[in-house]
C-alpha cells in the first residue's frame, strides 16, 4: 500500500477528518520512521528487507521503534495511523492555535501539527534526548522547525504558555496540574489515561473558565505506552497462606471486555493486573493475576467454577473486590468507555465519573 492509499482509507473510514487530510498527505510516516522497526514481535531492517519495511510503514499498524536496554519492552513507537488521525480529530486544533505536545517520539505527529499550524505554534517535548535530536533532524529535512525540547514533558514548557491545546502521546495515571495551568481556559487537553488494572482510554478534557480544573469524557479506546515515571510496577512481595475457591463470575468476561476492565480499574485503581501463562496448562487456557503489593489473587479462565479456580493471599480478598466492581458495572447497564469521564484539579485531585461529573465513582 502507498501512503496516499492509506490516507484515502483513513478518510473513507471517518478516522481522518477533512481538515487534516492535506497535512497527512504531505507528511508521510516513512519520513519519520527509523530503519529498524519491530512489527508483531519481529524486527525488520530496512537495509535487509526494504519491501517489508515499506509495507509496514504504509500500513495501519503500530511500529515499535525503540526498546529499553536489555529488554523487549518498548520505550518508543510510531502509533497506528488510525489512532493518530482520531487523536488529531479530537484535539480539534485549528490554524492560529498554539499546541504543546508531550512525547515527541519519532517526530511524526509534531510534523503533522507543524504542517497545518505552522512551526511558530508547535512546541514538542521529549524525555529521551536522543529521540529529541533525531526528531528535530528529521523535521528539518522537511523544512519544519517547531520547538523541539529534550525535557520532562510532565512539566510542560511554561515559557511557551498559554496553549490552546495540549496533546499527550503516552498514557498517564495522574495528569499533573502544571499542564492545566499552561492551558488556556476553554482549551483542550487530550491525554491517554489508564489504571494499573486497565490501560486504557483517551480523555478529552476542557479547562474550566477559572483555569483551576479540567474535565471531560473518555472518547476512544486506546492503549499507549506509559509516561516513564508512571508505568505500573508489580513490586515484590511474599505469597503466603494461599486460599482457594471457585469464582462467582466468569473471569473471561473481565479479561475479554475492555469496557468491563476499564470500569473495574476506575473503581479499584490500586490493583495491578497482568495476563500470565503456565507451562503445564492445556493450550488456550488463560490466567491473570492481580495484586496491590500485599494481597494477591490468581484466577484461571478455564474451569472457573472449580474449587481451585481462584487462589488468594493477603489481607484483602482481591477477587471478591473485582467481582463486586464487575457486578456494579453490570448494574449500570454495562456502560462503554464513552459514558465515563475524568475531572482533574490543578492541586492534583482526580475524580472519575459516570455520565455526569457529579456522579463520582471509585
Amino acid at each position: 500500500m502507498t501512503w496516499d492509499k492509506l490516507t484515502d482509507a483513513l478518510r473513507d473510514s471517518g478516522a481522518l477528518s477533512a481538515d487534516w487530510e492535506n497535512a497527512f498527505r504531505a507528511t508521510p510516516r516513512d519520513r519519520f520512521t527509523p530503519d529498524r522497526i519491530r512489527v508483531d514481535g519481529e524486527w525488520i531492517e530496512r537495509t535487509e528487507h526494504p519491501d517489508r519495511w515499506a509495507e509496514a510503514v504504509t500500513s495501519d499498524l503500530p511500529l515499535v521503534t525503540q526498546v529499553y536496554d536489555g529488554t523487549n519492552t518498548p520505550s518508543s513507537s510510531s502509533s497506528m495511523p488510525t489512532v493518530v488521525a482520531k487523536m488529531l480529530r479530537h484535539l480539534d486544533a485549528a490554524p492560529g492555535m498554539r499546541v504543546l505536545e508531550v512525547g515527541t517520539g519519532t517526530g511524526w505527529t509534531a510534523g503533522l501539527l507543524t504542517g497545518r499550524l505552522g512551526a511558530e505554534n508547535v512546541v514538542t517535548v521529549e524525555a529521551d534526548p536522543g529521540l529529541a535530536i533525531d526528531a528535530r533532524a528529521q523535521l528539518a529535512t522537511m523544512g519544519r522547525t517547531p520547538t523541539v525540547l529534550a525535557a520532562d514533558g510532565m512539566l510542560g514548557h511554561p515559557a511557551g504558555a498559554p496553549y490552546d491545546r495540549v496533546h499527550l502521546t503516552a498514557a498517564v495515571q495522574r495528569l499533573p496540574g502544571t499542564l492545566i495551568e499552561q492551558t488556556k481556559p476553554g482549551g483542550v487537553i487530550l491525554v491517554p489515561y489508564g489504571t494499573a488494572f486497565c490501560n486504557g482510554a483517551l480523555a478529552r478534557l476542557v479547562v474550566a473558565d477559572d483555569g483551576k480544573s479540567a474535565s471531560g469524557p473518555f472518547v476512544e479506546d486506546v492503549a499507549f505506552m506509559w509516561v516513564r515515571d508512571q508505568q505500573p510496577d508489580s513490586g515484590e512481595f511474599d505469597i503466603e497462606d494461599v486460599r482457594y475457591g471457585p469464582s462467582e463470575i466468569d473471569p473471561a468476561n473481565v479479561a475479554d471486555s475492555t469496557d468491563a476492565a476499564f470500569a473495574i480499574g476506575l473503581r479499584l485503581p490500586d490493583l495491578f493486573r497482568q495476563s500470565v501463562a503456565a507451562p503445564y496448562d492445556a493450550f488456550g487456557t488463560g490466567r491473570f493475576e492481580i495484586w496491590d503489593g500485599m494481597s494477591y489473587a490468581h484466577c484461571r479462565l478455564a474451569d472457573w467454577e472449580g474449587k481451585h479456580a481462584v487462589s488468594r493471599s493477603g489481607p484483602r480478598d482481591l477477587w471478591a473486590e473485582v467481582t463486586t466492581a464487575y457486578r456494579w458495572w453490570q448494574r449500570q447497564g454495562t456502560p462503554g468507555l464513552d459514558r465515563f469521564g475524568l475531572t482533574v484539579s490543578v492541586s492534583g485531585e482526580h475524580r472519575t465519573w459516570l455520565d455526569d461529573p457529579g456522579n463520582v465513582i471509585g
